[in-house]
């Protein structure tokens, strides 16, 4: 019997179960392919969590510290090893500006440096080294592949974190067990698609790619494998392959997919979720409707076809979705939810009378009017991430996003009065973005903050394979992509924001924003520890290396902060009543422990004093 296994690598994000081989393998088996799935990302995260020793907390604690005290180890212990130039570090003037916040071994920084360099084959069967290795080594996943008499393993790459993972795996597979065919398939691989063409090294890690949508040429794959003969096969690439599939793809037609399958994936396990609630993730629709922003960075050049499901299809998956994994809540990944369908899947869903919560991503469109949203709401709709990027209409129109500051003003107030939530993701430092339009951002974000419920920031960064990509004359930016498979790279805005404008503008916001909530600490002699706050150290121990976090716990709530040792010692001068000589970041410090109660004040020193 031929036997699939798709899997999902770390390191990516927790929140939600991927959509991609839920697809792939409801797809499968529709097909009578016997297929299974493995959350790999999961797994990987217990292995990381079972190297913290900390007794006082408890698995949510860890997973709440887990990114920082992977930070603070890879900053701090590893500056002696034959890949340390490859980990980001602060004096980086790149650095400091990346998003996601991750200086490990999978951070973007890390993966296009050692993929470019001499030592990436000598990493990838490093054991003391590649935490992956010693991860998949661990758990036996070479053991469960052969036991399961597995003939192809897919292995989806959705973002550059994941890259050198998948690797280690597909090296670790080629090696031992090689009669395994290992496809790797996901959205990084078909960006990167030409520059994995032109590294036949890297078939060594694996002996196909699937690009674009991976359904069909999946199953035809699969019925290649069987009738062991090979054929051409579109969006499907071998060692020999010279086509990247860029003009020549194909396409899935939507209204003839079946319902995702999540068989295998632990569910209760994401973040999202908990003992109450399951969140499963779903489209109506791929490719985007507008697909004209110049900045776009999850649909890159060349667009897929906007293609949507019917309404009543939808309907009858989140029925079934409902049903078999007793799912309460779904994230629509659409790239945009279009004002059409949002209506139509919400009277879909109305008619059905299928109670369940949901949210989605969408463009601040002209299309969206109050009754669409009432009608959403009442479908079970929560809350909306609106692409907002910015509040001025030249831009707007430099950029091709099809919309204007009114229209935008509208469909805010209208989602928020329908009892729907907005997310408004807003950029700053866009091309040719100047100062005073930065300034015009931070005050519409102001002064509409009643009709917000949160906004979410980002530096503009360059991705590749978008109109200001190819276009940087156009945009009046500057580039050089060193690293063939850079994703953040570094640029210069001729007419613009600097880097510094830009992060400047953001702690405005943060300040205007917060104004309200500041805490007063009283007469700083006035503050004192309480006595059921114990100062705890964590441990955590990894490739031969340990490192301590001290932390301040609350034995009564259960609550910690973790402290560096520059806090650690301004915690003595506060027992010591000296407050001299405490820095700013010291001072914001103390009004953070006393706004999480980790400090209490004594009423009778009269009138309190703001820090």
């Amino acid at each position: 019997m031929f036997k699939v296994l798709l899997c999902i690598p770390p390191d990516y994000e927790y929140s939600y179960p991927p959509l991609g081989t839920a697809s792939l393998c409801g797809f499968l088996k529709a097909k009578k392919i016997d297929t299974l799935q493995m959350d790999l990302n999961i797994l990987y995260r217990k292995f990381l969590l079972n190297k913290i020793e900390a007794d006082f907390l408890d698995t949510h604690q860890k997973k709440k510290i887990l990114k920082q005290i992977l930070f603070n180890f890879f900053h701090k212990k590893l500056k002696d090893r034959y890949y340390s130039d490859f980990l980001p570090r602060n004096t980086d003037r790149i650095f400091p500006f990346l998003p996601y916040e991750n200086n490990s071994n999978s951070s973007f920084y890390f993966t296009e440096r050692l993929l470019s360099s001499e030592y990436l084959f000598y990493y990838l069967s490093d054991i003391k080294e590649n935490t992956f290795y010693q991860f998949y080594q661990q758990e036996k996943i070479l053991d469960f592949l052969d036991k399961e008499k597995i003939n192809l393993c897919g292995i989806s790459v959705i973002s550059p974190s994941q890259v050198i993972a998948s690797l280690t795996l597909g090296f670790l597979i080629k090696k031992n067990l090689p009669h395994i065919h290992i496809t790797f398939g996901g959205q990084w691989v078909t960006l990167y698609r030409k520059a994995l063409l032109k590294r036949k090294k890297f078939f060594s890690c694996f002996d196909s790619l699937v690009v674009f949508e991976g359904e069909t040429p999946l199953y035809r794959l699969c019925c290649m494998l069987k009738q062991k003969r090979k054929y051409y096969i579109k969006n499907l690439i071998f060692k020999e392959t010279k086509e990247d599939f860029t003009y020549n793809h194909t396409e899935e037609d939507l209204n003839k997919l079946p319902t995702p399958d999540f068989d295998g994936l632990p569910l209760k396990e994401y973040d999202a979720n908990d003992f109450k609630t399951i969140t499963l993730t779903y489209e109506t629709s791929r490719g985007c409707y507008w697909a004209r922003c110049a900045y776009c960075v999850d649909l890159p050049l060349p667009k897929p076809t906007y293609r949507k499901k019917a309404a009543y299809l939808v309907s009858n998956d989140i029925k079934k979705l409902k049903k078999k994994y007793k799912a309460t809540n779904l994230l629509f990944s659409d790239p945009a939810l279009s004002p059409r369908q949002m209506l139509e899947v919400s009277k879909e869903l109305l008619k059905n009378r299928i109670k369940i919560k949901w949210w989605c991503m969408a463009r601040p469109d002209s299309g969206f009017k109050y009754e669409i949203f009432k009608a959403a709401f009442r479908a079970g709709l929560t809350h909306i991430n609106f692409g907002f990027e910015t509040a001025n209409d030249r831009l707007y129109n430099l950029l091709s996003k099809g919309t204007k500051l009114e229209i935008v003003k509208k469909v805010i107030r209208d989602c928020k009065k329908a009892g729907i939530l907005v997310d408004l993701q807003t950029m700053l430092g866009l091309p040719k973005e100047g100062f005073q339009e930065g300034l015009n951002t931070i005050e519409f974000l102001v002064k509409n903050k009643k009709y917000i419920f949160n906004v979410s920031f980002n530096l503009y960064y360059l991705t590749p394979q978008n109109h200001i990509f190819c276009q940087p004359e156009k945009y009046q930016i500057e580039y050089k992509q060193k690293y063939p498979f850079s994703f953040f790279i570094p640029f210069r805005n001729r007419e613009g924001l600097t880097r510094k404008e830009a992060y400047l503008l953001w702690l405005l916001y943060e300040k205007l924003i917060n104004k309200e909530k500041t805490y007063n600490l009283g007469p700083l002699e006035s503050i004192k520890i309480p006595n059921y706050i114990e100062e705890k150290i964590i441990r955590f121990k990894l490739l031969e290396e340990s490192i301590k976090l001290y932390c301040l716990f609350d034995t009564k709530s259960k609550k910690f902060i973790v402290m560096d040792r520059i806090r650690k010692n301004m915690l003595k001068l506060l027992e010591n009543k000296n407050f001299h000589h405490l820095a700013k970041e010291q001072i914001d410090f103390l009004n953070y422990l006393l706004k999480e109660k980790f400090l209490k004040k004594t009423p009778k020193y009269g009138r309190e004093t703001a820090l």
